[in-house]
């Protein structure tokens, strides 16, 4: 477990519309309010939700004005840590934007029971109204979770034999035949917005989502059957989640149930898929954030191939062997099934090929199954380690070198071979001699270890020769950054690729009238430089003549490769000649930080302190992928440290290292034949606030 904070309260509020007073009869339903009453009840008796901190409105109580006040009053009772559910089950819709912050002109809705079209008045509730809510409910809490079982995007144009749609036709009235927007302009400033794939409201770490459908599907309501002649009808969502929620055992995610309900909803409907963005591996309706198994997953299977989510740009490789293992696998032990064993056979921009090598039975390998590297085939891309020793550490030079042979993305260095990184195991010195090694760390008391990279700096944190373990900790650490380069260096080898050229990446601050405006380089040096305490921001903009999807990936300082955009788990696309910014919107700040304590010098060109180079790296493709199979955490430190901001160089050193989430300085599949992809960085200083 990540993350053990003690829970607040338990607190629901559940929305469920039948019946619209001002709605042709073709788009009354019958499954919404079934869904919100199920939900309620697996909720108290499953999940300890008090009875008394459920609100559960239907139909007639649904109306505009019920649904904000409820959400208000949720949000105004809700405390630190609280668990908050929130459930909608009706029409969803789409209106004309009055705020300018939408690309293509359009709000996404929720439709109260007396909202119409046509000459009737417009009672939507918009996703900007729900996000500028769920801003000051999230200040709270961040254990939040959404569940919209409808959609914004259908057709009527289909058999009447056809599952009803939660869908009403989109009010294309003229903003100044609409009610004046509500929303303060803080929330909706910004030239575009940043959503997710279920195109309901801006992406965010604070909160789970779990929508219906994608925003160009419809999500369907399913008829249950209880008997010859009992039909229940229910949202097909609300039906599969919660029978997935009520088997669901103790430490359970998230993605555990969705990844099994999201499938039996597409099996019926081949146009729904359910999405799920946000926190995927938090326990369910709970605080705590389970380590997530870092997997590939299989998105198809053909005879003795299997496809898996992840290519090119991902840094798999033709040769790399990978372990499959059932679908809801959250760890993996010495008893964990495993399906079968592939190997990587041809390798695209964001999916790869694999030849089923092994196989428990036939065909136990299908898609859903999750993929975990069993052996990576590197060639040439291997860190090269070269190892010097001094009087007395022959045993522990041996040791590093024995675990440093076991590791595949390791290379020990040949004589005479130009290393990547020199690894020098210290003796205790009082003094610093023309020609020592590692001279800037000065006077060291006891043996210690000190990895230095090609530019002679300090690659990682010192580690004394007598700390436990110490030889394969340095090995993890010598693999992160090993990890570092070659997803720094991810590029497409293909320079007449389609998106070559087609997708500009900006970076932007904000100036003191709160503007956002092109982050230029400074005069001197010519480097963008940003200051610890800024904000920043970026602004993606798609050239190409048709969607991409885009991801951004923050390499930090100290070996940290974190997600920045979107959220995990989203999918962001971006239409032709549209643009995105992140960043600019209130409740998706992104706020620079340097760690505590870190040790800074002077800068040879100004004297100023110097911080370090940061970098956001983007990955545009054409067809959907998931890098945070390329995330990973800084270097190890060797703990609790108590000489924390001594003046001596080996204190100073110590505190270098990052804990936690590392180097993030910024707080926060179909298979096609034309697969492409493009990626574009962007580095900049990040010194310490003056």
């Amino acid at each position: 477990m990540v993350n053990g904070t003690a829970p607040g309260n338990k607190r629901a509020l559940l929305v469920g519309i039948n019946k619209y007073a001002k709605l042709d009869a073709r788009y009354q339903l019958s499954g919404c309010v079934n869904d919100v009453t199920l939900m309620a009840a697996v909720l108290q008796q499953n999940f300890g939700f008090p009875a008394a901190n459920v609100t559960v409105l239907r139909d007639e109580t649904a109306t505009r004005d019920g649904i904000l006040a409820a959400l208000d009053g949720l949000v105004s009772r809700a405390g630190t840590n609280d668990v908050v559910v929130i459930h909608y089950s009706g029409h969803g819709s789409q209106m004309t934007d009055r705020e300018g912050d939408e690309p293509d002109g359009l709000d996404e809705t929720i439709v109260s029971y007396d909202s119409g079209r046509g000459t009737a008045p417009n009672r939507d509730i918009t996703d900007d109204e729900i996000y500028e809510r769920l801003v000051r409910l999230t200040a709270k809490t961040s254990y939040v979770t959404l569940i919209f079982d409808c959609c914004h995007s259908g057709t009527i144009s289909r058999d009447a034999f056809g599952a009803a749609s939660r869908w009403v036709e989109t009010d294309e009235r003229p903003a100044s035949q609409l009610p004046p927007s509500p929303v303060a302009p803080d929330v909706a400033r910004g030239a575009s917005r940043d959503l997710g794939p279920s195109g309901w409201l801006p992406l965010g770490k604070r909160y789970v989502l779990i929508a219906g459908c994608s925003d160009a599907e419809s999500s369907y309501e399913y008829k249950v059957r209880r008997g010859l002649f009992n039909v229940i009808p229910q949202g097909a969502l609300t039906y599969f989640l919660v029978q997935e929620l009520v088997k669901a055992g103790p430490g359970a995610t998230y993605r555990d149930v969705f990844e099994r309900a999201g499938a039996q909803v597409s099996a019926i409907y081949a146009r729904q898929h359910p999405q799920m963005e946000g926190a995927r591996d938090r326990e369910l309706f709970g605080v705590r954030d389970i380590e997530p198994l870092r997997f590939v997953r299989v998105s198809q299977r053909a005879g003795d191939t299997a496809t898996l989510a992840a290519g090119a740009a991902h840094g798999l490789t033709v040769g790399s062997r990978w372990v499959v293992y059932p679908q809801a696998t959250t760890q993996i032990t010495a008893g964990t099934r495993r399906l079968g064993l592939v190997e990587i056979v041809t390798v695209r921009a964001v999916s790869a090929d694999a030849k089923v090598v092994q196989e428990e039975t036939a065909n136990a390998i299908v898609a859903g199954s999750r993929a975990l590297e069993d052996a990576h085939f590197y060639g040439e891309m291997r860190l090269s380690v070269e190892i010097q020793g001094s009087p007395g550490s022959e045993d522990a030079v041996a040791a590093l070198k024995g675990v440093i042979g076991t590791s595949a993305l390791l290379a020990l260095a040949g004589a005479g071979e130009t290393a990547d990184a020199r690894v020098y195991a210290l003796a205790p010195r009082t003094t610093v001699q023309a020609g020592d090694p590692v001279p800037q760390l000065g006077a060291i008391a006891e043996a210690t270890w000190a990895v230095v990279g090609p530019d002679g700096r300090l690659l990682m944190p010192l580690h004394p020769l007598s700390e436990a373990s110490v030889a394969e900790t340095l090995r993890d650490n010598l693999e992160k950054a090993a990890r570092y380069r070659q997803a720094l260096a991810l590029k497409n080898p293909n320079d007449g690729g389609l998106l070559n050229g087609k997708v500009q990446f900006t970076l932007k601050r904000q100036a003191a009238n709160g503007e956002w405006a092109v982050a230029e380089p400074e005069d001197a040096g010519g480097q963008i430089v940003f200051r610890e305490g800024e904000r920043i921001a970026f602004e993606i903009t798609n050239k190409h003549d048709a969607p991409i999807y885009v991801s951004v990936l923050d390499f930090g300082l100290t070996g940290g490769i974190s997600l920045l955009h979107p959220v995990t788990g989203a999918s962001e696309q971006l239409k032709p000649g549209k643009s995105a910014q992140v960043g600019v919107r209130q409740g998706d700040e992104l706020e620079l930080y340097l760690p505590d304590d870190f040790p800074y010098v002077p800068d040879p060109n100004d004297g100023e302190p110097a911080g370090g180079t940061e970098t956001f790296k983007l990955f545009a493709t054409t067809h959907e992928a998931d890098f945070s199979l390329l995330v990973q955490e800084g270097f190890r430190d060797i703990g609790p440290r108590t000489a924390k901001g001594t003046d001596s160089p080996l204190g100073q050193l110590l505190d270098m290292a990052l804990t936690g989430q590392g180097t993030r300085d910024a707080r926060r599949n179909r298979l096609a034949p034309n697969e492409e992809w493009t990626t574009e960085m962007r580095s900049f200083l990040l010194r310490k606030g003056l």
